[in-house]
């Protein structure tokens, strides 16, 4: 059973009867009583506010999924009212911030710096922190595009890389191009912040974000796009030393190859230094080649 909708024990003013009450504690004529999960019987008019307790919870966990925290904020108050504060209430404590409609009003850069720490101290169970996080990603991504979200606030790439990759969406975005451009970009995701295996082998891997974005194209997990007109008329600088801009040319040389033609001199000489920068990665390339965008 899904922990986020089991159970309470009791509610207030009821006691739970025992197991073993005898015939001499119940009305003779009524009826067998009822039998909770934990296979205990269940007072007669129990059963009915345990449903609507457990219907108030499944309306608020659903409302916070689709990032209308708002109307979890409403589910919630309903609850104290009904049962008092308990430890499923004060699991959700954080809705008296992320409730407030102005909590959203703001530039996503400060809603995202104040949501982190919240929801990293709020001590969530795992079900409820992926509820939390996919109502966030829901929630911005009505207002805000992808990158400009990851640009504002590199931590919430891990995410909007889950929330895209499971999300039923027209968009038709890929969500492992968004990866691509943050690693591109120089940004360093730490590997448990992604769901997709295939990504969380990547990230593991010791190399900078340059030959990460690299390796995660021959491993075909994004495409690579064509060089402009622009990057093909300028010729390749000479092979730098430093290792991150080594794997930043050996990228850009991948986007050479895909803009010219086998026979041509410079798809050629990408590839020529594309083996200079890196020989394993240059033979993966020549038995496999690339995704095109």
């Amino acid at each position: 059973m899904n922990p986020i909708f089991t159970q309470q024990p009791s509610l207030p003013g009821f006691d739970r009867p025992v197991a073993d009450a005898g015939p001499a504690n119940r009305n003779p004529n009524a009826g067998p009583l009822a039998i909770d999960d934990a296979g205990v019987p269940v007072l007669p008019g129990q059963l009915a506010l345990f449903t609507a307790e457990r219907e108030l919870l499944g309306l608020m966990y659903a409302a916070i999924g689709r990032g209308r925290f708002e109307e979890a904020l409403e589910h919630r108050e309903e609850l104290i009212a009904r049962e008092g504060p308990s430890r499923a209430m004060r699991e959700v404590a954080l809705l008296a911030r992320f409730g407030v409609p102005t909590f959203w009003t703001r530039p996503p850069g400060e809603v995202l710096r104040d949501w982190l720490p919240l929801e990293r101290d709020s001590n969530a169970s795992a079900v409820l922190a992926t509820l939390l996080s996919d109502g966030l990603v829901a929630r911005l991504l009505e207002t805000h595009e992808p990158a400009v979200l990851v640009r504002e606030v590199p931590g919430v790439l891990g995410p909007l890389v889950n929330f895209l990759a499971t999300a039923n969406s027209d968009a038709g975005f890929d969500p492992a191009v968004l990866l691509r451009d943050a690693l591109l970009a120089g940004h360093t995701p730490a590997p448990n912040d992604f769901d997709e295996p295939a990504f969380v082998d990547l990230l593991a891997e010791n190399r900078g974000p340059g030959w990460l974005a690299c390796v995660g194209a021959l491993r075909r997990l994004w495409p690579v796009p064509s060089a402009d007109a622009l990057e093909l008329a300028l010729p390749l600088p000479p092979v730098p030393d430093d290792d991150e801009e080594r794997g930043r040319q050996f990228w850009a040389c991948m986007r050479r190859t895909m803009a010219c033609g086998r026979d041509d001199p410079g798809g050629a000489e990408a590839r020529k230094r594309m083996k200079q920068l890196d020989a394993d990665l240059h033979g993966q390339f020549m038995r496999q080649g690339l995704r095109r965008e």
